[in-house]
């Protein structure tokens, strides 16, 4: 003998379906504040602020593409502006700079110092390039170990 299978949740929904729900209105009073801020206009936000961001974006495009002597400055500009947040406005500047700097690991062996070689490593593999873990065997770091 079979018995009918019905789910709790086909069951709930008739239940539901055939009551009526009554609530009761809590006849809560008007705010003392209106409507102001509720209709604060975000479009003079807008119109104030968009173009100092957008100076401020040209601004930090400027500093990415400038040419500097040591890669590291732009390594430490690179992780700056991810730490706040805003690499997303300067993919394809920081694309270029990390295929460069890559292609540049790849053709030397001469590194400035241990900060700089670790920032190198992490910006290079957080980015999807394929950097070997041995990059800190430069032929300094065994006595860069023992100067900490």
């Amino acid at each position: 003998m079979s018995l009918p299978i019905v789910s709790a949740a086909a069951a709930s929904v008739e239940n539901t379906a055939k009551e009526e729900t009554n609530r009761r209105s809590a006849n809560y009073h008007p705010s003392i504040w209106g409507d102001h801020f509720l209709s604060y206009a975000s479009d003079s936000m807008e119109t104030d602020h968009t173009a100092r961001l957008l100076e401020l974006n040209e601004e930090i495009r400027k500093l990415i593409i400038a040419d500097t002597k040591k890669p590291a400055e732009k390594l430490d500009l690179i992780d700056a502006i991810q730490r706040l947040g805003v690499s997303y406005h300067f993919e394809t500047e920081v694309d270029e700079i990390l295929a460069k700097v890559c292609k540049a690991h790849q053709d030397s062996d001469l590194r400035d110092d241990l900060y700089s070689t670790s920032l190198e490593f992490r910006l290079l593999r957080q980015h999807g390039y394929n950097i070997s873990c041995g990059i800190c065997s430069f032929p300094n770091l065994f006595h860069l170990l023992f100067l900490i």
